[in-house]
């Protein structure tokens, strides 16, 4: 049996865990507070606390908070009662060493943006691999610098790898536009997107999420000749996997992560990049210049990444 632990914030942490759960090729179980999990585990509320990080040596640990009391100890009830043979945990610092305090080998997923942090470099430190989902060819930044003989890039992991999932292309007059939001929010309004539409009249605009969310963007992200999106790793493989340009506006999210993930697909030529929402007249020539792109997704390496890293898991196993 393996463990994996997905943190609940948007969805794109369970996709991944589902990605790696479906090609590990053994028994293995998701907990997570998502409703959708295997084992879904109790969440709390946010209440106050004064020391929530206990003086900055973790991550999140409030004190007399039932739900995060309860939400430890059924995880720990899981690792006595099923013994596995290695956790994966993407990711939360106190997960994986409660996991390793109870004897468990443990795999980490990295994150991208800067995690020079103690509580960060603790939960890398002790993990036994560590497996980041970017291509092999990024430089290894800075905070994994010190567990580099660990860590293992296996490429974008995207819940759409496999032929099966791909409508054919559809080829466009250059005038179509899938904007992609995802669960975990973005800064975006509708006033936003209306100013858009009105200083881009030529153009047509499906919006995907929200009221509109559909199961399988696939279909919409092949059949368009511009996707926008926000920067978060899942969004950018779906969108690697369907091979479409882009125009990615990064969001915030603790320690810069999308902001990093941005800026390097920027400079390897693989989308458009606006650190912050576009004044209405910019759009013309951002669609524009995101249209003539020529972008090489494959390069992303996100053909075979959850087989990939599964191999990694495996191998900590002992499998």
């Amino acid at each position: 049996m393996i463990g994996i632990y997905a943190h609940h914030q948007g969805s794109g942490h369970m996709n991944r865990a589902r990605s790696i759960r479906d090609a590990l090729g053994v028994d293995a179980q998701i907990l997570s507070t998502d409703p959708s999990a295997d084992v879904v585990l109790p969440d709390d509320a946010d209440t106050p606390d004064r020391d929530p990080t206990a003086r900055g040596t973790l991550h999140y640990v409030p004190r007399y908070r039932a739900g995060l009391a309860d939400r430890m100890a059924m995880i720990a009830d899981w690792i006595r009662d099923n013994r596995p043979s290695a956790f994966v945990v993407d990711v939360s610092v106190e997960v994986a060493l409660l996991a390793r305090l109870m004897g468990i080998s443990v795999v980490t997923i990295a994150m991208p943006g800067v995690r020079e942090d103690a509580p960060h470099q603790l939960g890398y430190t002790q993990a036994d691999a560590i497996i980041a989902a970017w291509p092999d060819w990024v430089e290894t930044p800075a905070h994994l610098l010190p567990h580099e003989e660990r860590l293992h890039p296996v490429g974008g992991i995207s819940r759409f790898d496999g032929a099966e999932y791909l409508a054919p292309v559809v080829p466009g007059d250059g005038h179509r536009v899938v904007v992609l939001s995802g669960r975990g929010g973005d800064d975006w309004s509708p006033e936003n997107w209306l100013a858009v539409q009105r200083a881009c009249p030529d153009h047509r605009f499906v919006f995907l999420g929200g009221d509109s969310f559909v199961d399988d963007p696939m279909p919409y992200l092949r059949s368009t000749d511009v996707v926008i999106a926000a920067a978060g790793q899942n969004s950018v493989a779906d969108i690697a996997v369907a091979g479409t340009n882009a125009i990615l506006l990064p969001q915030e999210r603790p320690f810069g992560e999308q902001y990093a993930t941005a800026a390097l697909l920027d400079a390897a030529g693989l989308a458009v990049v606006a650190d912050s929402f576009p004044a209405p007249e910019q759009w013309p020539d951002l669609l524009r210049r995101a249209t003539m792109l020529e972008p090489d997704w494959e390069s992303w390496q996100t053909s075979g990444a959850a087989g990939r890293a599964a191999e990694v898991i495996r191998k900590v196993a002992g499998l």
